[in-house]
C-alpha cells in the first residue's frame, strides 16, 4: 500500500512538472520597477509546477527543518535535512537516490553529521580528464566540512578548522555555507568568524580571510570615539558575518555572498544603498579572490530585493501583510547566462537580476496556494533535459525554492518570457548585438512595459554604432546616464561636420557681445554728462554700467535719476520670460519626463519673492531711518535683476547641448546669476538707504524674516476667509432646507 501511494505521488508530481502551467492559476503577480520606482506589471517569468515533500520523495523519515537545497549539472538535488542530520539526494524526476547521514570516517570509526547547515556540489575534471563530482557539507555543529562522493555518497575526507595564527585558540569555527571555485579553493562562511570569508586550499590549508564587512557604528558609538578614545577601545564593535555563499556559475571563480542585517543602523544603510548603490550596506556582494566587491550595480536600483520598502502592497491583490523595511535576504543562487536570484524570507518573493544588476522580474508571495511560500530558506537553479513528444531532448530551467516551515520545496518552471529574456542576455554577454536586438524586440513584444528591455536594446544598438536609434530607446526608459553617453557620440559626429561653422558662429557671437558692451559704454558715457530727462533707451542701457559698477551705479540711479519705473518693469518682465523659458526649454537630460511648470507658476515664482522683498524692506527701513522710498526700492531691486535673464536663458539653451558632468556648467551659470543678483540687491539697499555695511546686512536679514512673517499673515488671512466662506455656505444651505 505504501509503495502504491508513493508511486501515485511521484506520478502526480511528474505530470504537474511536465504539463505547461496555466498563467491564470498563478497565485502571485510578477512585476519590476521603473526608473522612478513605479511598479510595472510583467508577464509571468516562472510558474509553479508542483510541491515536492517527504511523501513525494518516498522518505521513511520526514524532512525536518531542511535548511538548504543545491542542484548539480545533471539536475540532481541535494537537500540538507538539518534536524535529521543528513543529506537527501534526489534525481531530476524527484525520486530519492540515496541518503547521506552515518558514515565511516578516515579513521575507520563510525561517524555522523550533526545539524549540517548547507552543502555545495563541486564538479571538475581530474588529471585524466574524467568528470568528478564532490559534495561538500557544512557540518556546522561538528565544526568541520565533510566531503563525499556526490555520485555514490561515499565518504572522502573531512576538513576541520584551519590552522593559522589568525585564528585564536578560543575562536569558534561554525561553517554555515561554502563554495569551491574552479581552482579548487574553498570559501567558507562561518557564523562565529567576524574576519570575513575563510579561504582554504582543497585540502583545508588556510590561505587568508577576504571581504570582511565593515562595522556600522551608531551615532552614539561615533560620539564616544570622538569624546573618549579610551572608552571606545574598551567597546567591542563586531562586524556582521556572511550568511550564505554561492559560486558564480558563469566564471566559476567569483563568489556571491549575502549578509543578514539586523540592527536599525544596518537596515538604514541597506535602505540608503538602494539609490546610492554603494557596496557598504549592500546585503548582496560578488567577491573576487582578493575579497573586493566587483558586483555591477548598473540597474535603476541596487540589487538588494524590494524597492518599495515603505509600502504595504506594491500591487493590487498582493498580500496585505507585506512587511515594511528592507528585504531579508535568506539565500542566493547563480543561474544561466549570468542571471542570479535572491529570496526575501519575510515577503516570500524571488528577485532575479542580470550580471549588470538590472532587475529582471519579481515573483512569489506568502500563502498556502501552489506557488506561494511560508518561510523560504534556500533557492537553487535546476537545469534538466526532458524528452519532448518527438523524442528530442529539451532543456528546461527550473527555480527550486525550499520552504523550511512546510519541509518541502516548490518547483517553478521558466516560461517562454523568461527564456526570451535569458536568450537576449546571453547574446548581449557574447557581444552578438544583432541577435540581442532581435531578442529584445521579442521581449518588448511580450512586455512593452519593461524599462530594462528598452535600456538593454539601447545598449546593443549603441555598441553597434547606431546612436540615434539607441538614444530613442534610452529616452523611452528615462535612462539619462546612457542617454548622455549616446548623445555625446552623436554630438561628436555632428561636430566633425559642423566644426568650422561652429567656430565661426562662436567668433561672431563674441564679436557681437563685444560690440553691444562697447555701444552701451558709449551711450552711458554720453548720458552721464547729459542734462534733462533720459530716454527709455538710455534707462535700459544703464543696467550695463550698474551691474559692473554697483556702488556708483546705484548712487547715480537714485540721485541722478538714471533709471525709471518703466525700465524696471521691463527688467522684471524679462526675468519672468527667462524663467518661463527655463521651465519649458530644458534639454532631455535635465528633464527626461518633460515635466514643466505653467507660465503662471513661473510668473508667481518671480513676482512673489520680488514683491515680498520690496514691501518688507520698505516697512522695515521706514522704521529704521531708511532714505529710500518704496519707488526707490522697487527700481533698485529691479535693476539688480539685470544679469539674471541673459544668464538664465544662456544656461537653459546650453542644457540642450551639455549632458553628463557637463551639466555642472549650466548649474554654475545659474548660480553665478543668482549670487550676482543678491550682491547687487544688498549693495543697492545700502546705497539707497544710506546705511553702513553692518546695518544694511542686519536690515537685509530682518527683511527676509519680514517676508516670512508677511507670508504667514497672508496664509492666516486666506484660511480665515475660507472658513468664513464655508460658514456662510453652511448657514445658507441650512436656511434653504428649512
Amino acid at each position: 500500500m505504501k509503495k502504491t501511494i508513493r508511486f501515485i505521488a511521484i506520478l502526480f508530481a511528474l505530470i504537474m512538472l511536465l504539463t505547461p502551467a496555466i498563467s491564470a492559476t498563478v497565485p502571485y503577480s510578477t512585476y519590476t520597477y521603473s526608473i522612478d520606482g513605479e511598479v510595472l506589471n510583467s508577464p509571468d517569468a516562472y510558474v509553479p509546477q508542483g510541491i515536492i515533500n517527504s511523501n513525494t520523495l518516498g522518505l521513511d523519515q520526514n524532512l525536518k527543518n531542511p535548511s538548504d537545497i543545491e542542484a548539480d549539472g545533471e539536475g540532481n538535488l541535494y537537500i540538507t535535512d538539518k534536524k535529521n542530520n543528513r543529506i537527501v539526494v534526489v534525481d531530476k524526476y524527484y525520486d530519492t537516490k540515496f541518503v547521506i547521514g552515518d558514515f565511516i570516517n578516515q579513521h575507520g570509526v563510525d561517524d555522523r553529521l550533526n545539524e549540517p547547515q548547507s552543502a555545495f556540489i563541486h564538479e571538475y575534471l581530474d588529471d585524466n580528464g574524467d568528470p568528478q563530482k564532490e559534495l561538500f557539507v557544512c557540518d556546522t555543529f561538528n565544526s568541520r566540512l565533510v566531503v563525499f562522493n556526490a555520485i555514490t555518497g561515499a565518504f572522502l575526507r573531512e576538513i576541520k578548522k584551519p590552522e593559522s595564527d589568525l585564528f585564536g585558540e578560543e575562536s569558534r569555527y561554525s561553517p554555515v555555507s561554502c563554495v569551491v571555485d574552479k581552482y579548487g579553493r574553498i570559501y567558507v562562511a562561518s557564523n562565529a568568524t567576524t574576519e570575513g570569508i575563510i579561504v582554504m586550499t582543497n585540502q583545508g590549508e588556510f590561505i587568508n580571510f577576504i571581504g570582511a564587512p565593515k562595522v556600522v557604528l551608531t551615532a552614539l558609538d561615533m560620539l564616544i570615539q570622538m569624546i573618549s578614545p579610551t572608552m571606545a577601545e574598551q567597546q567591542v564593535f563586531v562586524p556582521t558575518t556572511y550568511s550564505t555563499l554561492d559560486l558564480d556559475k558563469t566564471t566559476r571563480e567569483f563568489v556571491y555572498a549575502t549578509i543578514l542585517y539586523t540592527s536599525t543602523e544596518e537596515k538604514a544603510k541597506q535602505e540608503a544603498q538602494l539609490t546610492t548603490k554603494e557596496s557598504d550596506g549592500s546585503p548582496v556582494r560578488l567577491l573576487n579572490a582578493k575579497g573586493s566587491d566587483i558586483m555591477n550595480r548598473n540597474g535603476f536600483f541596487a540589487p538588494s530585493g524590494e524597492v518599495a520598502i515603505k509600502t504595504t502592497a506594491p500591487l493590487t491583490g498582493a498580500n496585505e501583510n507585506t512587511p515594511q523595511g528592507p528585504s531579508r535576504i535568506q539565500d542566493i543562487a547563480s543561474g544561466p547566462n549570468g542571471i542570479w536570484s535572491i529570496i526575501d524570507q519575510e515577503r516570500s518573493k524571488v528577485y532575479s537580476y542580470d550580471r549588470d544588476g538590472n532587475l529582471l522580474y519579481i515573483f512569489g508571495d506568502r500563502g498556502s496556494q501552489l506557488g506561494n511560500l511560508t518561510a523560504p530558506t534556500a533557492i537553487t537553479y535546476q537545469t534538466v533535459a526532458y524528452p519532448d513528444k518527438n523524442g528530442n531532448m529539451v532543456e528546461q530551467t527550473n527555480i527550486i525554492v525550499l520552504d523550511i516551515t512546510t519541509a518541502s520545496f516548490t518547483v517553478y518552471r521558466a516560461t517562454d518570457y523568461a527564456k526570451l529574456l535569458s536568450e537576449a542576455i546571453k547574446f548581449q554577454n557574447e557581444r552578438d548585438y544583432d541577435s540581442a536586438v532581435l531578442k529584445w524586440d521579442e521581449v518588448l513584444t511580450k512586455n512593452n512595459n519593461f524599462d530594462t528591455a528598452y535600456v538593454e536594446k539601447g545598449k546593443a544598438l549603441y555598441r553597434k554604432g547606431e546612436y540615434e536609434a539607441a538614444k530613442e530607446f534610452f529616452m523611452n526608459a528615462f535612462d539619462t546616464e546612457n542617454y548622455a553617453l549616446t548623445y555625446k557620440e552623436i554630438r561628436k559626429e555632428k561636430m566633425e561636420v559642423l566644426f568650422l561653422p561652429l567656430i565661426a558662429g562662436i567668433i561672431l557671437v563674441l564679436v557681437g557681445i563685444g560690440w553691444v558692451f562697447k555701444k552701451a559704454g558709449k551711450i552711458n558715457k554720453a548720458t552721464a554728462t547729459k542734462t534733462g530727462p533720459r530716454t527709455f533707451k538710455e534707462e535700459l542701457t544703464y543696467g550695463f554700467h550698474l551691474m559692473f559698477h554697483p556702488f556708483d551705479g546705484y548712487w547715480d540711479l537714485k540721485h541722478e535719476k538714471r533709471g525709471s519705473v518703466r525700465a524696471s518693469i521691463v527688467f522684471l518682465i524679462a526675468t519672468i520670460v527667462a524663467f518661463v523659458y527655463q521651465s519649458q526649454g530644458k534639454g532631455y537630460y535635465y528633464n527626461p519626463q518633460g515635466v514643466s511648470s505653467s507660465a503662471f507658476s513661473s510668473i508667481f515664482t518671480v513676482l512673489l519673492p520680488f514683491g515680498l522683498w520690496v514691501i518688507a524692506n520698505w516697512c522695515l527701513t521706514t522704521l529704521f531711518d531708511g532714505e529710500g522710498s518704496i519707488k526707490d526700492i522697487f527700481i533698485a531691486t529691479s535693476y539688480a535683476l539685470y544679469p539674471v535673464p541673459v544668464l538664465v536663458i544662456v544656461s537653459t539653451a546650453l542644457t540642450n547641448v551639455f549632458v553628463g558632468t557637463e551639466s555642472q556648467i549650466t548649474t554654475m551659470i545659474v548660480t553665478i546669476a543668482l549670487i550676482w543678483m543678491a550682491l547687487l540687491i544688498i549693495i543697492g539697499m545700502q546705497v539707497t538707504h544710506d546705511y553702513s555695511m553692518g546695518k544694511n546686512i542686519l536690515t537685509s536679514i530682518a527683511t527676509i524674516v519680514g517676508m516670512i512673517f508677511i507670508m504667514f499673515l497672508a496664509l492666516l488671512f486666506i484660511s480665515l476667509i475660507s472658513k468664513m466662506a464655508a460658514l456662510v455656505t453652511t448657514i445658507s444651505s441650512e436656511l434653504s432646507y428649512r
